[in-house]
């Protein structure tokens, strides 16, 4: 019998094979890996395969945006896409012109990568779900447990399908064999059977686990997020409230953590330092994924790339009034590389729209989450390039003047420094840093919190609505609201959860409510062609709304972008059955009606 570690670098290593393999994986091989049964018909085969479940998320939040190969961090999308901010790079690498450039040919790999981590993640599950009545454990909690966590994967994964892609094939069992004949099933039915699921699983996740393990809470907080996609509201409050208040979580209102004593410091500083996210202090995070320099299991092995994705591209020849170069990234020592240890060398892969760069701090007041400590100003930057490397010495370490910035768009922008200025562990640190390690949130206490906001509000319930809202304004010191609004709503999880929430997602699936529940005019027999999604852009991403021409074409949207392209390999290697296309591309003429 292997030892745990090693099963765990086994099976890693061959599921990422099988999943890499080709761009859509919805015809997989027979997982001959798996051939000895011993490796996972026993309780520490079972668990070794969690582990790469687990793996699979990881994939979402790190690494460098820019690959060539496959895009690393491809939450990018969710955000380049969304309300909140809008790719930030020419064109020639990414999609501005969402008509002509995200198709069902588009390059899966780096524009649609959720397409295959999905489906590799239910893989697994399924694997897990499939194998654990099978299995030789006679512990029925040992196999509940398990089986739970199975259902955790596969719920998490297909709660994002749904809401980037809409109807989608439902696998609810393991692949043994190439298999041809798929066919989409019905994006609500999916989701409740998920729902069921969840049901099942939050009877008997573990209450108290490691940082990177699933426990109950985590399960209870995906249980909430998917009754609100099925329109069951009070489910969402029932598992949102047994969340907040069965596991011993909290909102961290106090100071904590390794710069606990730094009074310059705030607890909105603590709670996304890289020590303190899995820290057993730290009793508001839920279910996180870890990410350290030299562990085994990392996905991206230079460093989580937050500066490098996140951060403007100031260091692009910024001119100064005297017509010099003004900013540089060049590798210490020198006078003004400072600058470059403090900001990185950013290359922008996304950038705010008006909306999330002003918008949404309207009423913020002095809200902790734009201070000093946790926001950058873009007015803070300055000229760093000294007259010694033939910048100005007239305009050195003076601010950035707006007028000489030749690409505002790219290079001159205000982002949150606690989310993307990375320092630990940065093996470019002395040089141009990119970003170093970090843990991840990928469910936190206050989205918990926000959750139960949201379904209260869909029950009419305002007052609760707006009690929970003001919990988390109320920690960051913003004034408390009257009244809240689901634009209230969505307004708080845009300065709260920014690179933690899938935000396309959650728009997608308030669009799908609407539709179901024929809101403002909203319906799902012409949902590709007048959704809620479309009209928020419109409202609140400038740049597809006004159509901003940027390097050589425009941001372009229609409302059938609400779900992205099914690849069009995954429709043709389909040959027995039928994926249908997505409405408003090319290839949904042969569509077939779901069941």
């Amino acid at each position: 019998m292997k030892t745990l570690r090693n099963i765990v670098s086994c099976l890693t290593v061959s599921l990422l094979t099988v999943g890499m393999s080709s761009c859509v994986d919805l015809d997989p091989e027979p997982l001959s890996f798996f051939a000895p049964e011993n490796t996972l018909m026993d309780k520490e085969g079972l668990e070794a395969l969690l582990v790469t479940s687990r793996k699979q998320i990881k994939w979402e939040w790190f690494g460098d945006a820019f690959n060539a190969g496959y895009c690393e961090t491809p939450i990018v999308y969710e955000y380049g896409w969304s309300d909140l901010s809008v790719i930030g790079s020419p064109e020639v690498k990414e999609i501005h012109n969402m008509e002509t450039q995200l198709t069902p040919t588009t390059n899966m790999a780096l524009h649609l990568r959720y397409w295959d981590l999905g489906w590799n993640g239910i893989k697994y599950a399924n694997t897990v779900i499939s194998r654990v009545p099978k299995s030789e454990i006679v512990d029925e909690e040992v196999k509940n447990a398990l089986l739970a966590e199975g259902y955790f994967h596969r719920a998490y994964w297909y709660y994002l399908l749904t809401n980037q892609w809409g109807d989608v094939p439902l696998m609810l069992e393991e692949i043994t064999e190439p298999k041809l004949d798929f066919y989409s099933a019905p994006r609500l039915k999916i989701l409740k059977q998920m729902q069921s699921d969840m049901e099942f699983a939050v009877q008997w996740l573990p209450k108290d686990v490691k940082p990177g393990y699933v426990s109950r809470a985590a399960g209870e907080h995906l249980l909430a997020k998917i009754c609100l996609a099925t329109g069951d509201f009070q489910a969402a409050v029932n598992a949102s409230t047994r969340c907040i208040n069965d596991y011993g979580l909290h909102l961290m209102k106090n100071r904590f953590g390794v710069n606990a004593a730094n009074a310059k410091l705030d607890v909105i500083n603590d709670l996304f330092n890289e020590e303190n996210i899995s820290s057993g202090e730290n009793k508001e995070a839920i279910f996180v994924v870890q990410e350290r320099f030299g562990m085994e299991g990392n996905v991206a092995p230079n460093g989580s790339a937050r500066m490098r994705n996140f951060v403007p591209y100031w260091s692009n020849g910024l001119k100064t009034p005297d017509g010099k170069n003004g900013t540089t990234y060049d590798a210490a020592p020198y006078d003004g590389y400072e600058q470059v240890e403090q900001l990185g060398r950013g290359i922008a892969k996304i950038r705010p729209t008006n909306y999330g760069q002003y918008g949404i701090w309207s009423k913020c007041g002095n809200d902790l989450r734009h201070n000093d400590n946790n926001w950058f100003d873009i007015s803070r930057l300055y000229y760093n390039r000294p007259a010694s490397k033939g910048g100005s010495a007239t305009w050195f370490k003076k601010p950035v003047d707006r007028k000489y910035v030749a690409d505002t768009m790219r290079c001159y922008f205000s982002f949150p420094i606690s989310k993307v200025l990375i320092y630990k562990d940065d093996i470019n640190k002395g040089k141009t840093p990119t970003g170093g390690y970090t843990d991840q949130y990928v469910f936190r206490l206050a989205e918990t919190y926000l959750i139960r906001a949201e379904a209260n509000y869909w029950l009419g319930n305002t007052q609760a609505a707006k009690e929970d809202v003001n919990e988390i304004r109320k920690r960051a010191q913003a004034p408390e609201l009257p009244a809240v609004t689901l634009d209230d709503i969505l307004d708080e999880r845009g300065r709260e959860l920014f690179l933690e929430e899938h935000r396309k997602v959650e728009l997608t699936r308030i669009a799908f409510l609407k539709a179901q529940l024929g809101i403002d005019g909203y319906s799902l027999q012409n949902f590709s062609e007048k959704n809620w999604y479309y009209d928020r852009m419109m409202e609140k991403n400038n740049f597809f709304a006004s159509k901003y021409f940027y390097s050589t074409n425009a941001y372009i949207m229609h409302p059938y972008h609400v779900l992205w392209p099914v690849p069009l390999t995954a429709i043709t290697s389909n040959t027995q059955g039928r994926i249908n296309q997505n409405q408003g591309y090319f290839g949904a003429e042969d569509n077939i009606p779901v069941e």
